[in-house]
């Protein structure tokens, strides 16, 4: 099965920034990725030598769509047929006996020390040093159902983690579940294994589906598992490194600030605690770090199966959906959407069932087919010239919504739709040009042509 190490290796190096001398992981990597960002540029970022740590650090992997695109073999644009064909034929994870690269250095009890883990403090307001790159994989307590998410994890002891399960997603019940039950919740956190399985886990899935049989579906073969050492959970073989350890039951400690998608560091937290057991690793990892906050990475990655998801559900409703975006200005919150109208009234029926396939939308803008969502700058001209709005907006109020909006109030948000599409009996020509017109100027600024 291919690792990160595999992926890596397979980067063209114009997609790498190696950064070879010592670096301090506190805020210098954020503000390198940041700062790439600002200049338009997406390269993985390979840091050799984390000033205090032997394993080296690699982060911004998830920045760039086409990048993503590639994870599980599809070409720039293709991610979103990709994402619906692997959800119709789910390959199931297979447990394997034999030894595992996850299990060649192996820490049990006090022995285990999650502060030798090179972590990083991301952002000045950050309670400390955070995990935002582990995948929390943990099962169902009934079903035995795995499941696998994102959680904030802050540091604060060798065997202790603070941890906040805000988006109330499989993992927040499967723990009320077992807090009703006095038992804890087993969670194994897997930190660095391959790209697909990373896409699997940032998705929106029913509880009953397994995430791993999703990444096998991606990558095309089964993910090969091991069984952890002390807890009943099984984890990819071929991971970097599994933090074993329990969240548990009624017990809860203030956790963070922490600089979350939004671009605020907040303290909304569920405050929960994660007791390590265990921690087990490669004879040379290495470390994969996301930076969180408004980061490119950050937001694509959790963003990119929620547009194919819902792209495909919507498509089923409205048939003539061209495309849809969740630009990054507007985090989880804003969602693009074209389609070919044929009839009154359909922008705002595709627009409500947009908002309902997705809470955390608060404000959903719908085009014409002829406007490229990808490119705000369209949207805002299609605003400026096809939108009133006395007769082209709509308002819902107080519809459940993602906590961690900081303009929320009591978990609740209003819903705006705006119709930006032309009406039927519109009189305005888009200006435009010749076909060959358009190949002499490309040609000419390619040097192919004077």
């Amino acid at each position: 099965m291919p690792s990160l190490s595999d992926f890596l290796k397979e980067l063209p190096d114009g997609e790498k920034l190696v950064i070879s001398g010592p670096t301090d992981l506190d805020f210098l990597p954020t503000a390198l990725v940041l700062e790439l960002e600002a200049q338009k540029r997406f390269p993985v970022v390979m840091i050799e030598r984390p000033e205090g740590f032997e394993a080296p650090v690699v982060t911004n992997l998830f920045s760039d769509r086409a990048r993503i695109a590639g994870m599980v073999g599809a070409g720039p644009t293709g991610f979103a047929q990709a994402w619906t064909a692997a959800m119709a034929n789910l390959v199931p994870a297979v447990v394997s006996s034999g030894p595992a690269p996850v299990q060649e250095v192996v820490a049990l009890g006090n022995q285990a020390d999650a502060g030798e883990l090179p972590i990083s403090r991301h952002f000045e307001a950050d309670a400390g040093r955070y995990i935002g790159s582990g995948i929390l994989v943990c099962k169902d307590p009934d079903t035995g159902v795995r499941n696998l998410s994102f959680q904030r994890m802050q540091l604060k002891g060798p065997q202790k983690f603070g941890v906040s399960l805000h988006s109330r997603g499989h993992i927040w019940d499967h723990l009320q579940r077992c807090e009703a039950r006095g038992k804890n919740l087993e969670v194994a956190v897997v930190i660095g294994c391959h790209p697909a399985i990373y896409i699997a886990a940032a998705a929106k899935v029913a509880m009953e589906v397994d995430e791993l049989a999703v990444a096998g579906a991606l990558l095309k073969q089964p993910i090969e598992l091991v069984k952890c050492k002390t807890i009943d959970v099984e984890v990819p073989a071929d991971a970097e490194y599994v933090i074993e350890g329990e969240i548990l039951a009624g017990v809860h400690e203030d956790e963070g600030p922490y600089g979350e998608y939004t671009g605020y560091s907040t303290y909304r937290s569920t405050r929960n605690v994660f007791h390590v057991t265990a921690i087990t690793r490669r004879q040379k990892p290495i470390f994969l770090d996301i930076v969180p906050g408004y980061s490119a990475e950050h937001l694509l990655l959790s963003r990119c199966t929620r547009e194919a998801h819902v792209f495909h559900r919507l498509k089923e409703m409205v048939p003539t959906l061209k495309a849809l975006n969740y630009p990054k200005s507007g985090t989880h919150f804003h969602a693009f959407m074209s389609f070919k109208k044929t009839a009154e009234g359909q922008a705002r029926q595709a627009l409500m069932l947009l908002m309902g396939l997705d809470s955390y939308i608060k404000l959903a803008v719908a085009v014409d087919e002829d406007i490229d969502v990808f490119d705000e700058t369209e949207v805002m001209w299609a605003l400026a010239t096809r939108f009133q709005a006395d007769t082209d907006l709509f308002m819902v109020p107080k519809v459940f919504c993602n906590r961690l909006d900081p303009s929320s109030v009591e978990g609740m948000s209003a819903k705006l739709g705006l119709d930006a599409t032309k009406p039927l009996n519109f009189e305005g020509e888009r200006t435009s040009l010749p076909q060959h017109a358009l190949d002499w100027a490309r040609d000419v600024l390619a040097g192919k042509a004077r």
